[in-house]
């Protein structure tokens, strides 16, 4: 095969960005050609070094059809740039585009599909917890596509409801993780034991939610145990605010961007990873927990059941529920050794059915199929 990847936030530390760089990797290792379409500046990470690359601005669908300035930025956009990405196209001999980004960069996909089988992967992230910003001209991209992948089944379920012409060329693939990069890290150096939550600060990722609980933990509010946040974003202002509002400065440490090396040391070192999201797609953070060897403790949305099995590999609450959700951390700390009882499960579930290599075998599979039956 010799699959192009259409990904603008290639380069990024965000979900999709890093899904990219691993399947460039697994498909690389599998002895596929790879080519890549991003935006200019994308950093080259090792896995990626070497590949064609077309390098090339691309700008997202404004959100409301009434940002008329942007519509028409993006119009501009694609008259310039969509040649372009036919000629790359050709010249590496694609078999496949495999587009890998969220909605809102539906049109360039688009107007892909009559040049080479376009194949679509749903992987979530729309504010608001929407499936699509725009569900009618994304719809027809779906019905465009040689082959749709959702990594989570609640999104295969709104594919199929948005449109069910798909369903035959619909399929769940899930998100991977790199399985030997952090079962054998060794835990990170803490003075007490703590929770740990880790992504962008943003309203989705629910990190508001944790805080509220941290505040009705007694462990939390007594300093026996600490809550980190690694990463940042646009509300880590509000965010800080909210901890004083509780009175948990000193207990809850922001640890600002963290690099894979230390965030697979705080992972194994944690006595839980919480993932407290208000919608999500498949997050990599579930994954990386479970094969870290930690108990996961999660809100019940979109596709984190795929990943963590209530009371099995961790404990899964409804979201925005900070009562429910302090009550599912004050379980896991009192109970270390069914703790680990929970991280173990949830190492051998990682291991099993969301390794990188098997899961880019999928996507070959897919590739594959969307090649050998080009949509008229």
């Amino acid at each position: 095969m010799r699959p192009a990847i259409l990904c603008p936030s290639f380069g990024e530390y965000g979900g999709i960005g890093r899904i990219a760089d691993a399947l460039i990797r697994e498909f690389r290792a599998a002895g596929h050609s790879v080519s890549l379409i991003c935006r200019p500046g994308a950093a080259a990470s090792e896995a990626s070094k070497g590949i064609p690359r077309l390098a090339i601005p691309m700008h997202q669908l404004p959100r409301r059809w009434g940002h008329l300035a942007r519509h028409a930025r993006l119009a501009r956009t694609l008259w310039q740039t969509v040649p372009r990405i036919r000629g790359f196209l050709r010249a590496e001999e694609a078999d496949v585009l495999f587009h890998l980004a969220i909605s809102t960069y539906a049109p360039v996909a688009l107007a892909m599909t009559s040049s080479l089988p376009v194949v679509v992967s749903l992987q979530g992230g729309e504010p608001n917890g929407r499936f699509a910003a725009h569900p009618g001209l994304f719809r027809h991209l779906l019905l465009r596509a040689a082959a749709v992948t959702a990594c989570a089944t609640s999104l295969a379920r709104e594919a199929a409801r948005l449109a069910p012409a798909i369903t035959g060329r619909l399929s769940v693939v899930p998100n991977g993780v790199a399985v030997d990069r952090f079962t054998g890290a060794p835990p990170f150096a803490h003075p007490r034991p703590y929770l740990l939550a880790a992504g962008r600060f943003t309203r989705q990722k629910g990190f508001d939610v944790l805080i509220r609980a941290a505040a009705e933990v007694d462990a939390v509010r007594s300093g026996r145990v600490d809550v980190l946040l690694a990463g940042d974003g646009a509300e880590e202002a509000a965010l800080r605010a909210l901890v004083a509002q509780h009175e948990l400065v000193g207990r809850v440490s922001f640890l600002g961007p963290v690099d894979e090396t230390r965030m697979a040391a705080l992972y194994r070192g944690a006595r839980a990873v919480v993932v407290p999201s208000r919608w999500e797609g498949l997050p990599l953070v579930c994954l990386e927990a479970m094969a870290s060897g930690r108990p996961v403790v999660a809100s019940r949305v979109d596709g984190i059941p795929d990943a963590v099995v209530d009371e099995e590999t961790g404990l899964l609450v409804p979201p925005e529920d900070a009562p429910l959700l302090a009550r599912a951390l004050e379980r896991v700390l009192v109970a270390p050794a069914w703790a680990e009882q929970l991280g173990e499960a949830g190492a051998r579930r990682a291991r099993d059915a969301f390794a990188w290599p098997g899961i880019a075998r999928r996507y070959l599979d897919v590739f594959a199929r969307a090649a050998a039956s080009r949509l008229p």
